[in-house]
């Protein structure tokens, strides 16, 4: 299945999203022994792809969002908000990790 799920990303992209799984297995030994972790992260960037997402930071924040918490953009609430009018998806997204990083450094602000 790996070959053929990369073989449908161009060249640009499939450096792109093995960047992103070395960025990841380092950062978290639990998904660096992931054996289907790459497999995961191309479904991940085709969806984000398909939701509208192209600029490389978003893309990769998705995927790194996408392994912590697996189908978080398809929660209602999130799927709404990525379809909004008035914005571009990218800059969507980028203000639902603005928001996330607040609630978090809130949340660690009260232990």
């Amino acid at each position: 299945m790996h070959e053929h799920q990369t073989a449908l990303l161009t060249e640009d992209e499939r450096k792109f999203v093995m960047a992103v799984q070395n960025s990841i297995g380092g950062a978290d030994r639990r998904l660096a022994n992931d054996p289907a972790l790459l497999d995961k992260l191309v479904r991940a960037y085709s969806e984000a792809r398909r939701l509208g997402l192209r600029r490389e930071e978003v893309l990769a924040n998705f995927l790194y969002l996408e392994m912590q918490a697996p189908g978080f953009h398809r929660k209602p609430v999130i799927r709404k908000w990525l379809r909004e009018p008035g914005a571009a998806p990218d800059d969507r997204f980028a203000d639902l990790i603005d928001v996330l990083r607040k609630k978090s450094q809130e949340l660690e602000g009260n232990e």
